[in-house]
């Protein structure tokens, strides 16, 4: 098949088939006027009958000369002629009698009757007739769908490579270059939709190896973080389509599977909390990710207490880095997990650059080796154009709960760095050892009670 066959299927269609047309096929108006006579007129029938039957009785009156002749309806005789019986002698010899009344005739012609069947029958019969012609439409482009099918592949994928070249091009994109080694590395990696609107967008590079393939990252609490994970995964999917990507250069290796843990709503349909919705995909991920995944993690467990929260991420970091081995990117903004970080041989600690002073704050967007020292909750609300009024209580808070929790262990941003201190340690092997020597069988309640006060003094 050649385009010029393809350009009459074309034209069959654009000519025929109604730009919106009736989604059941047995429905009528699928065909375009002026396509088939016989639809056409069925068509101007039943949209035109009342023009119709005004224009037939005027045309009467002028051929007959009978002024008050009208052309009448009812449920029982339907459509017919009626004249008043002084005007009999002025009726057409074509003109069949129906009925005959105290002062008037009833009358039916073959035009009046090939109107009023065209009008019982019509809209049943035009359905019919457009859908004949819609089924040979159909029967010619089915007889050729094989040409059609290859000739489309063909267009969809000079479409596709036009269209990667272009953005390529426009945007100043590079070539991929796709391994099957473990190692990803991208250098200074964009994001590329915010980059459209952002004209002075940071790149940031990324490099996970068999050495480090976890980074936790910790930042303020600004959207670079999202947008620094989301950019990374981003660019693997590109590359995996056959896209160049936004980058100078970058060794992707094949990669099975994209998994994201982003945000989480919940589900009150399904009775699920907006925790357990995170924990669901956290599972998913968990349960389906293998070392040829690509993982990125913006925190786990925000909706419960410091505690629980911790000790989830924690958990679920140590699996990763233990068990999955996956690439992975897993943001936080607690810094005593990124302390216990430390201790987990292929994780690697990274943030980003914040400039500031006692007057002025700068978030940097650089990704550099190191983790933050604090999450900026109060400067970004800041940002966001809260009151001074807000800001400057906050700060007063602020001062205040550090002093007051300076060197208490009921602090939960402290509670890691508490059960590390020698003090804690050496207490509880002491408990440890006394639990360990009691004899529970021939213990009595009043020696239990005495145990127990006994504890309590450490």
């Amino acid at each position: 098949m050649n385009i010029e066959e393809i350009k009459n299927i074309i034209n069959i269609i654009d000519n025929s088939i109604q730009n919106e047309p009736n989604q059941n096929i047995t429905g009528g108006n699928i065909i375009k006027d002026w396509y088939d006579e016989k639809i056409d007129e069925y068509r101007k029938v039943i949209i035109n009958w009342k023009d119709f039957i005004a224009n037939y009785q005027n045309e009467l009156i002028s051929q007959t000369g009978i002024s008050n002749l009208k052309i009448k309806y009812t449920n029982i005789w339907w459509y017919f002629i009626e004249v008043a019986k002084k005007d009999i002698s002025k009726i057409p010899d074509d003109f069949i009698h129906k009925q005959t009344l105290a002062s008037a005739w009833r009358f039916i012609s073959s035009k009046l009757k090939e109107f009023e069947q065209m009008l019982l029958e019509g809209e049943f019969e035009m359905n019919s007739r457009e859908y004949e012609i819609f089924c040979n439409i159909r029967r010619k482009i089915s007889n050729n769908y094989m040409n059609i099918k290859n000739i489309s592949k063909n267009i969809s994928e000079i479409d596709l490579i036009t269209s990667f070249s272009k953005v390529a091009y426009k945007n100043n994109y590079c070539k991929p270059e796709i391994t099957t080694k473990f190692d990803l590395e991208i250098v200074s990696a964009r994001h590329p939709i915010i980059e459209q609107i952002e004209s002075d967008f940071i790149s940031n590079s990324l490099k996970l190896d068999k050495n480090k393939y976890i980074h936790t990252i910790t930042w303020p609490n600004m959207w670079w973080k999202s947008t620094f994970l989301r950019q990374n995964a981003l660019i693997i999917l590109m590359a995996h389509i056959g896209s160049f990507i936004p980058a100078k250069m970058a060794k992707i290796p094949l990669t099975d599977k994209i998994f994201s843990r982003i945000w989480a709503w919940d589900n009150l349909f399904l009775g699920q909390s907006t925790f357990l919705v995170e924990m669901q995909e956290m599972a998913n991920i968990l349960n389906n990710s293998t070392k040829k995944s690509f993982i990125i993690i913006d925190e786990i467990g925000r909706w419960t207490s410091t505690y629980d929260w911790m000790s989830l991420a924690w958990a679920i970091l140590k699996d990763l880095e233990k068990n999955k081995k996956a690439k992975t990117l897993f943001a936080t903004h607690y810094h005593e997990l990124i302390d216990e970080s430390k201790n987990l041989s292929w994780v690697a600690n990274y943030c980003v650059a914040v400039s500031e002073n006692d007057w002025k704050i700068i978030f940097l967007r650089k990704v550099l080796e190191g983790w933050a020292k604090k999450s900026y909750w109060i400067e970004v609300a800041k940002i966001a154009w809260l009151s001074e009024e807000i800001i400057k209580e906050s700060k007063n808070m602020l001062k205040k709960l550090e002093k007051t929790h300076k060197n208490s262990w009921v602090n939960q941003l402290s509670i890691w760095e508490y059960f590390q201190k020698p003090e804690i340690i050496e207490k509880k092997s002491k408990i440890e050892e006394k639990i360990k020597s009691l004899d529970i069988n021939n213990l009595t309640p009043i020696e239990a009670l005495n145990f127990l006060n006994e504890i309590k003094k450490f």
